[in-house]
């Protein structure tokens, strides 16, 4: 006679159970990894990685706008591919602003001392280290990004360039989940430094806002690669989705007995 080991029937029928649960807040796991401007295709083969596991994928890289000073080029972008990029936070007055300072700005002048470059180039994404364009904060202490009209999601990933390499301490707020000085806490980063971020939900979501910021002005940074999509999760093997239905249900006239005996 083959018999089911109880660990496996509580385990499946906590698994059948959580599929019929109210849903609640999606869990925010996010991922940092840092390079240096002279590991610039280490972070694009890193992205490439993680976009394989993706799909349904929303991707801007801000080729698409016109950058700075082409006719004052594209600030505050509220259409993009991946939703919508608004400045936070006092206004830059450092050697980088363009204009008065107070707006987002699309650049592409990758030869600028300040450490901000084009970094959207992976064999996933389109082409355009030399004169290509990236969002810059033109020295704001932050923007906010927002996420919509993407459909659902439960994953996203970009880059950010040259963080915290004045004496700013970056952070990320997910949410209403802040990770407070990810970047710079332990004193300043190279000019022109990258992350790549990763952000990952353990459920689907259709909207999101995303906030990066300093604690200061004039530390200013800038993102490229903005990717919106669904991470497959590992499938179960397809004999245990068959059976989980079947062994769950083993376990109820064990539970009843059990119960049946403490009254008694």
């Amino acid at each position: 006679m083959f018999r089911v080991p109880r660990l496996c029937i509580g385990a499946i029928a906590a698994m059948v159970l959580a599929a019929s649960a109210p849903s609640h807040a999606a869990t925010v796991n996010l991922d940092l990894q840092h390079f240096d401007r002279s590991q610039l295709v280490s972070a694009q083969t890193a992205m490439a990685g993680y976009m394989a596991g993706v799909t349904n994928a929303h991707v801007e890289t801000f080729e698409g706008y016109k950058p700075w000073p082409r006719q004052g080029g594209t600030q505050n972008l509220r259409h993009t591919a991946v939703g919508r990029f608004t400045p936070t936070g006092k206004a830059g007055s450092g050697d980088a602003v363009v204009g008065q300072g107070s707006k987002l700005q699309v650049r592409n002048d990758g030869s600028m001392p300040w450490g901000r470059y084009n970094t959207a180039n992976t064999p996933a994404l389109p082409p355009g280290v030399a004169d290509g364009n990236w969002l810059d904060s033109n020295d704001n202490k932050g923007m906010k990004w927002t996420i919509k009209g993407v459909g659902s999601f439960n994953t996203l990933a970009f880059y950010v360039l040259d963080a915290a390499d004045v004496g700013g301490k970056f952070s990320i707020k997910v949410g209403d989940k802040l990770y407070k000085y990810v970047a710079g806490e332990n004193g300043r980063l190279a000019n022109g430094n990258i992350h790549l971020v990763q952000i990952n939900l353990d459920e689907a979501v259709d909207r999101l806002t995303i906030r990066l910021r300093h604690n200061i002005i004039n530390d200013g940074f800038g993102i490229d690669g903005a990717v919106v999509g669904t991470l497959s999760p590992v499938p179960l093997p397809a004999g245990i989705l068959l059976l989980a239905p079947g062994l769950a249900l083993l376990g109820v006239p064990r539970l009843l007995a059990r119960r049946r005996d403490t009254a008694a």
